[in-house]
């Protein structure tokens, strides 16, 4: 026969309520800590479909832009193009404006004397008084000419030395537009004008086109009135007053210019040299959009455009 042995009651050891209350509080730690790593995950997740969303919508963009530089360099494709601007049912839009490097400055030609006229009235339209016109279109001639005697009002060697650059100007013409910074009253130029940017150019024949520049620098280079340059502009945009449209006028003769502009002979004959109908870098401005959320901006500049060949590519700018 089996015995058995009988444990006393008191020999068990059970759990108190501080323990069980530790135990509790293990549990929801437990819990909230997979929680935390589960929202953590969760987060992580979207962040990461919101960033491919808008990789994917920036890579749209661009493929938009990229291809309608593709077509407007196209030789058979000109100004104003039905090609050029297409909307999409699913909200893609396209706008491609060809152009040229003529509506802008070419910065080797600032030590001209045309074109430092032209710099300073243009500087004094955006609100500069004569004086610090007069230093920043002189100070820019003295950064590229090839001495170092310091117009009127420029700088050359001593005024930058005793700024501690000894090394301005280097009497060269400017690799990169940013570097025009650097010329004394620049920074007066770029405070009244943030777009300065877009009145001057590293590339194209040094001309000023009068199918291509904008009012402001029309009425600065051929001194003429501001309404004069305004009625040719508008003349430009025809009747939709959009420039880059299918009904832009184009104009064919220096002559037809020069009359609607309303120059004398002198007049003329101080800037017929630097004038043209079409400069010869020519230039495409193709904006792809997702909606209003995604934009791409893409410039290409092409050298020797004419009618049978889009040219040889010069420059490729993007943002």
């Amino acid at each position: 026969m089996k015995t058995l042995h009988l444990i006393p009651r008191e020999s068990f050891s059970p759990i108190s309520g501080g323990q069980r209350g530790i135990a509790l509080m293990l549990v929801i730690f437990a819990v909230a800590f997979i929680g935390i790593i589960v929202m953590g995950l969760v987060e992580i997740s979207r962040f990461s479909w919101n960033e491919s969303t808008r990789e994917r919508g920036r890579f749209q963009a661009k493929l938009l832009a990229e291809s309608g530089a593709a077509i407007a360099s196209h030789p058979k494709v000109g100004r104003g193009d039905p090609v050029l601007s297409r909307e999409f049912p699913d909200g893609r839009r396209l706008d491609v404006r060809i152009t040229t490097e003529g509506r802008s400055i070419l910065v080797s030609t600032l030590s001209e004397d045309l074109f430092i006229d032209t710099a300073r009235e243009l500087f004094i339209l955006w609100g500069l008084d004569a004086t610090e016109a007069s230093i920043a279109a002189d100070s820019l001639a003295d950064w590229v000419d090839s001495d170092s005697e310091a117009r009127s009002s420029g700088a050359e060697t001593d005024y930058y030395a005793a700024l501690k650059y000894a090394d301005f100007p280097p009497n060269t013409a400017f690799s990169d537009l940013d570097q025009m910074l650097l010329v004394r009253g620049m920074d007066r130029v770029a405070k009244a004008q943030p777009l300065w940017r877009d009145y001057f150019t590293l590339y194209g024949d040094g001309t000023i086109d009068v199918n291509a520049a904008p009012a402001d620098l029309i009425e600065a280079f051929f001194r003429t009135t501001p309404a004069a340059a305004a009625s040719l502009v508008s003349a430009r945009t025809g009747n939709d007053l959009i420039e880059g449209t299918q009904d832009d006028y184009l104009i064919e003769d220096v002559e037809e210019a020069k009359a609607m502009l309303g120059l004398s002979g002198e007049q003329w004959i101080r800037v017929e040299a630097s004038v043209s109908l079409e400069n010869s870098a020519r230039r495409i401005e193709s904006v792809g959009s997702i909606g209003d959320d995604f934009v791409y901006r893409l410039t290409v500049l092409s050298e020797g455009a004419d009618e049978n060949s889009a040219g040889s590519p010069v420059a490729r700018m993007a943002r």
